[in-house]
């Protein structure tokens, strides 16, 4: 093992493991169908409105 390695390499599995559990839950709830799972919807951002000139 490496010395003067400061944890750097658990913390990262650690990390890692959590956004693993994460992404396999959310992926795993939408697919028992009905209303089970979290609605996320992504929508792209719309250009702001722009006031009518004045007369």
């Amino acid at each position: 093992m490496a010395d003067n390695s400061g944890g750097i390499g658990l913390a990262g599995v650690l990390i890692g493991a959590i956004i693993v559990i994460g992404v396999a839950f959310f992926f795993f709830r939408g697919m028992e169908g009905g209303d089970a799972g979290p609605d996320i919807k992504i929508e792209a951002p719309s250009a702001p409105s722009v006031p009518a000139p004045a007369k």
